[in-house]
């Protein structure tokens, strides 16, 4: 590894972590509340169980979905914990400056809405760091830089990975690992590191488990001679959750299997594949490709992408991962809840990357012209996400605002598209410099 990709890396992982913070706000809904708040439970309180700071979670909801009440009257995050335990040694300092000061209600939300913003800023920024380099691996040093940028300016890991504690963040984190472990030589530190990344995978958002098995075609051959330190670390992340699902939630599935995600009468995986896969990649409101354009590149050469030897069986093996994941996905309510972009699709941005390299390196000066066009509108439909972005479009792409509603006819007019009209607010409150007044 040279010095100078490293440097690269780094400055492109300290530019990340500015811009990132550069709103001085979070953008979180109640999925990340849980999150940012049980680093603080675990250090302060040393427990995983919402029970002690249960209303400052709740955040003033009188219906906070995110809190499950179990039979044993604990409260627990519907959520799984892996993203929480992943950034809490970030939040030592702050743990000791409310020691300091003193854990006051008022003190302690002020210090974890800062700290969700910082750690996850953290997060997201680690990865842009660490694809750089996976991408060094396999591409010159100008390619490698205009898709890290990509990644980090053009795609939803500006404004859902960098903004909060959302699960997806720490995805990301993990299917980078991967993809440098496995792009590189196996070695006995490398394969236990994929393995333990793809653990973490489902172990953090459960339906990442088919991310993590895109992998395996090319895994067999990767790891022969050390399959066993592979499975051995894969499974670990995977049985410490069902250990920890079975203690706290009595359900293998854990908050999902409580809340009855995962039961067939659930109703949450029976929408139209064929609407829900045109949700997710053209449609106004959460489209990839009207978000983030410049991956229209990718279904048009991908041919490109299997020229190289080397890389072609973990190409096939990711691209059928996409495949499945978005398919699982369109079964679902497509539109995410209230959020910026295709907040579904966050977690597999890093393959999408990786699959463009070759693609983008035989790019001629029209192709890449219209690329770079592409990826600077994405940056602006992005920095708009980041700076601009209220919520107001949710309450037309959600009918009356309401996202349990099941009419997704207003996600599909032009005039509802979050980009025009968030374009047209104001910039967001600096949320930020009036918590630290809090302090």
């Amino acid at each position: 590894m040279r010095r100078s990709d490293l440097k690269t890396a780094l400055l492109l992982a300290l530019l990340a972590f500015t811009l990132y913070n550069a709103n001085l706000r979070p953008i979180a809904q109640g999925d990340s509340m849980p999150a940012r708040f049980l680093p603080f439970l675990l250090w302060h309180h040393h427990t995983l169980y919402l029970d002690p700071m249960v209303e400052l979670v709740a955040a003033s909801n009188p219906h906070p979905y995110w809190i499950l009440r179990l039979p044993d009257g604990h409260h627990a995050s519907l959520y799984p914990v892996v993203t929480p335990l992943l950034v809490a040694p970030l939040y030592l300092p702050a743990v000791a400056w409310m020691s300091h000061r003193g854990w006051t209600g008022e003190r302690l939300f002020a210090m974890a809405t800062i700290m969700e913003k910082l750690a996850a800023s953290t997060v997201a920024s680690l990865s842009v760091f660490l694809l750089y380099l996976t991408l060094r691996r396999r591409t010159g040093a100008p390619t490698a830089v205009l898709l890290a940028v990509a990644y980090a300016f053009g795609t939803d890991t500006w404004t859902i990975s960098s903004q909060a504690l959302w699960q997806h963040g720490a995805a990301q984190l993990f299917l980078v690992a991967a993809l440098w472990a496995v792009t590189g030589p196996a070695s006995r530190w490398t394969v236990p590191l994929a393995g333990l990344a793809l653990g973490l995978l489902p172990a953090n958002r459960p339906p990442d488990l088919l991310l993590a098995l895109g992998f395996l075609p090319f895994l067999w051959g990767w790891t022969r001679g050390r399959r066993l330190p592979f499975l051995l670390s894969a499974a670990l992340p995977c049985l410490l959750t069902l250990a920890f699902n079975l203690a706290v939630y009595a359900h293998p599935a854990g908050g999902y299997g409580v809340f009855g995600l995962t039961s067939p009468s659930s109703g949450f995986f029976h929408g139209s594949i064929l609407e829900g896969v045109a949700g997710l990649l053209v449609s106004p409101a959460r489209g990839l490709f009207v978000f983030s354009p410049f991956f229209l590149f990718l279904p048009f050469g991908l041919r490109k992408v299997f020229r190289e030897g080397d890389q072609r069986l973990l190409a096939a093996g990711l691209l059928a991962a996409v495949v499945l994941q978005l398919l699982l996905y369109a079964r679902t309510d497509w539109r995410g809840g209230f959020s910026w972009g295709y907040r579904f699709l966050t977690d597999l941005v890093p393959i999408l990357i990786w699959l463009l390299v070759p693609i983008v390196e035989e790019q001629r000066r029209l192709a890449r012209g219209v690329f770079l066009a592409a990826l600077l509108f994405s940056v602006w439909v992005q920095t708009i996400g980041a700076f601009r972005y209220l919520g107001t479009s949710d309450r037309y792409v959600f009918r009356n605002g309401d996202p349990h509603d099941q009419d997704t006819s207003p996600a599909w007019d032009l005039a509802h598209c979050p980009i025009l009209i968030e374009a047209r607010s104001p910039y967001a409150p600096r949320l930020l410099v009036y918590r630290l007044f809090s302090l």
